[in-house]
């Protein structure tokens, strides 16, 4: 029979699992020795697990995400009974809006979503996510994260999600053309070149790269309408920026939104002309392919690049923290996160405590080792605070990479972290790109933005949004530069 989710303290926990002997069992389905405080996690989840009984759970994942969790998926399944049934293959970026449709219906047919953490806000106040932090305390589980970085799982004070992926920008430059060409580079610069620290200064050591006449673009920086955006946020946040005062008024015509959307803009000059209408199914090859200098992109890309197999570029790249601004009077650097992939549990699904712990399990350090380490499914990247010093992971996105990875998870933003987070980006994306195509002038992107946020504000309900603000910096790293 099932206990009550309140029934098991614990110190009950940890000594029925010791009585069972959960440890050897864990041992001999593969763990490694030396991994004593990790194998504990692990034999605490499966401990509590296994007080809840076993049964198929269903959920919406991405294939390309769900291929190198299958192992510790049926390893669990193995444990404890919890087997993952039938799946709904969809694109991360398609899930969104099948989870609000989901939370309309209050349907119980899906047990978790696998989606862009920064639609929490949006989802918990639709009423369709559980909380996990008592099954978090139950299991002796927590996210043990670089930095701040688990607080892109909370929303007003409850734990929602469990990170898969450590999606954060990173910086990138061509080392080898910075040191074929040092003496000709520091006699332009006036002074030596040891990486950029300003949006400027990326942008001056791009133009001096941008050779399109032999097929080598200054930037490889994305600006199309669906992932443009998330550099933006990087550029008004780092110049001190916060899109709305405490009255949920947008503050977008100030110097820092100014400043964010020039920057945006005068990357033209050293993109490739297409670069519009180009994502990352276009971009990465030309990253891996030797025809782009320098760009902040996803740091999963790393693992690629550094593969010579599939990169021409391959050991030809330097890793670092993105490029800040002191347009506020002091340094500032702000990476972005977006999107994050999250398991998020559903709260009317008569199985989501079998589902809960499977999230949990999905994000111990030897299961997430596991999937972020994987060299050909390269979709969940480090985000745990054991993987900055996993060989395993050091194997598949080399350590001067995890270092850099590790420095933008300390100074790592989120986009707009309130509900209707899509409906507020949409409305900055679409005049983002048509500015950068030249359909509007760049002063009109502040003020058609903040004209379509009053309408988002005034249909979701200034109070309610006023509220949630609280989470919304509370998810902002505590520190302006990593150490």
């Amino acid at each position: 029979m099932k206990k009550s989710f309140d029934a098991f303290t614990r110190r009950q926990l940890l000594k029925r699992a010791a009585l069972a002997g959960v440890g050897a069992g864990a041992l001999a389905a593969g763990w490694r020795p030396g991994h004593a405080l990790a194998a504990a996690e692990d034999d605490a989840i499966i401990a509590a697990a296994n007080e809840i009984g076993g049964g198929d759970v269903t959920g919406m994942i991405w294939s390309n995400y769900m291929a190198p969790m299958q192992p510790s998926t049926d390893k669990f399944a193995e444990l404890t009974g919890i087997r993952l049934g039938n799946i709904q293959d969809i694109s991360i970026f398609d899930i969104p809006a099948r989870a609000m449709a989901e939370a309309v219906s209050q349907s119980p047919e899906f047990d978790f979503f696998h989606v862009d953490s920064n639609m929490i806000p949006s989802l918990a106040s639709a009423g369709l996510l559980e909380p996990l932090d008592g099954y978090m305390e139950k299991a002796g589980f927590k996210i043990d994260a670089v930095g701040d970085f688990a607080n892109f799982m909370t929303y007003k004070g409850s734990t929602y999600g469990v990170p898969t992926d450590g999606n954060v920008h990173t910086q990138f430059v061509r080392w080898d053309l910075v040191e074929q060409n040092r003496a000709a580079f520091e006699d332009h610069l006036g002074h030596a070149a040891v990486w950029p620290e300003t949006w400027e200064e990326d942008l001056e050591w791009m133009k001096f790269f941008n050779k399109p006449e032999n097929q080598m673009w200054g930037s490889a920086n994305l600006r199309n309408r669906a992932n443009g955006v998330t550099w933006w946020y990087m550029y008004f946040y780092s110049a001190g920026g916060f899109p709305f005062d405490d009255d949920m008024n947008p503050t977008l015509a100030t110097a820092a939104g100014e400043y964010a959307v020039k920057t945006f803009l005068d990357i033209k000059q050293v993109s490739h002309p297409e670069a519009p209408g180009w994502g990352t199914p276009q971009m990465i090859p030309r990253i891996v392919g030797d025809n782009a200098f320098a760009c902040q992109y996803w740091d999963g890309i790393i693992a690629l690049a550094e593969n010579p197999e599939k990169s021409k570029t391959a050991g030809k790249w330097k890793y670092g923290l993105v490029p800040g601004s002191n347009l506020s009077g002091k340094q500032i650097y702000r990476s972005i996160s977006s999107p994050l992939a999250a398991i998020l549990i559903n709260r009317h699904s008569p199985r989501k405590e079998r589902a809960a712990m499977l999230a949990l399990w999905w994000g111990t350090l030897a299961n997430s080792e596991e999937m972020v380490a994987d060299p050909v499914n390269t979709f969940h990247d480090p985000w745990h605070k054991g993987h900055m010093t996993s060989e395993k992971v050091a194997a598949t996105y080399t350590q001067p990479g995890l270092e850099a990875i590790e420095k933008n998870l300390q100074v790592s933003s989120p986009p707009i972290y309130l509900t209707g987070y899509l409906e507020f980006q949409d409305a900055l994306a679409k005049n983002l790109s048509e500015a950068y195509v030249g359909q509007i002038a760049a002063g009109e992107v502040i003020q058609r933005t903040e004209e379509a946020w009053k309408g988002v504000v005034r249909r979701i309900g200034k109070a309610k949004l006023a509220e949630e603000l609280a989470s919304y910096k509370a998810v902002f790293p505590t520190k302006d530069q990593p150490t």
